[in-house]
């Protein structure tokens, strides 16, 4: 087999058909994910032959004591049979144990079925999508968002200065300053965790243009105090990748996410759904999302190939 590459900006247009080819929801097959977290994850790919049909193989992994995570080989056309993708997956895997996460729950049926002493499967809650209803996120009615409204008319009222915009080229420098300066207020210095997602933060918006973003940002005296970013995604979904704001301003994160979503809506009428990713096991920020009422969660299974067979 060819070896595997690391993941660039210029690999966007031969990566995306295989990506879009799966139909699948979840916030891994667009390729800004990929990106964004490619240097925490190590991310690198391969394209392979098999029987005819050509196949991408995406895997990552953080450091060299853990097993390599494969997203399930992705072709062009029909979905990959589960024996095909174990037979192809414990190949490129060398004889080594490893993961294939971000499985439907039909493709982890599949690949148990066919060897339950060697692979195992599980959900990952932390991973699971919240998909909410467009209009919903756009609009707030209703009782079950009243606090939202409350929070909302609070910034509303005592802000009525801030200004909106989309985001442009010339503003990628500040957006930038103000993420790693969200970084310093959070604690990124504490918290490993939030100075990655920083990171991954600053790739996104260094690579904002080559990977066809969109975003806007709140001003307050010509000062950012929120940004967001995200994209259209599989056709009817806005997919929210970056969500920043200054704690210190009540309501600020219910202004930005609501204008935001009534801006994708008018720009691509077709919008129905709003992904707002996972809540990566933070209790807090679960407590969130979960406090918008999301339509359904896009579940996410893991399978482990343990010392795995010679196909």
């Amino acid at each position: 087999m060819d070896p595997f590459l690391p993941l660039t900006l210029n690999d966007k247009n031969l990566i995306e058909p295989f990506l879009r080819s799966t139909g699948k929801t979840g916030a891994e097959y667009s390729f800004t994910t990929l990106y964004m977290w490619s240097v925490i994850y190590k991310t690198d790919y391969r394209i392979i032959s098999y029987r005819e049909n050509t196949l991408l193989l995406v895997r990552s992994r953080k450091d060299q004591d853990t097993p390599f995570h494969y997203l399930y080989p992705m072709g062009l056309n029909d979905p990959l049979e589960a024996e095909a993708a174990r037979e192809i997956l414990i190949e490129a895997s060398e004889g080594e144990p490893f993961l294939v996460g971000g499985l439907s729950s039909a493709e982890a049926r599949q690949l148990a079925a066919i060897d339950p002493v060697h692979i195992k499967i599980q959900p990952v809650r932390d991973a699971f999508d919240y998909l909410y209803k467009a209009e919903d996120l756009a609009e707030l009615r209703g009782k079950k968002y009243q606090s939202k409204r409350n929070h909302l008319n609070a910034f509303l009222k005592e802000y009525p200065g801030y200004q909106v915009q989309p985001i442009y080229p010339k503003d990628i420098p500040a957006c930038i300053t103000m993420n790693d300066k969200w970084c310093r207020i959070m604690g990124c210095n504490k918290y490993p965790e939030l100075g990655q997602e920083a990171c991954a933060v600053r790739r996104a918006f260094c690579g904002f243009t080559e990977l066809g973003l969109e975003g806007m940002i709140m001003l307050i005296d010509r000062e950012i105090i929120a940004c967001t970013v995200g994209e259209l995604f599989n056709g009817n979904t806005w997919l929210v990748h970056i969500e920043k704001a200054f704690p210190k301003y009540r309501g600020v994160y219910q202004a930005i996410n609501q204008m935001f979503i009534r801006y994708a809506m008018e720009k691509y009428p077709q919008i129905e759904y709003v992904n707002r990713e996972d809540d990566s096991g933070d209790k807090g920020l679960r407590q969130a999302k979960l406090s918008y009422r999301p339509v359904s969660l896009v579940e996410k299974h893991l399978a482990l190939f343990s010392q795995p067979p010679t196909p």
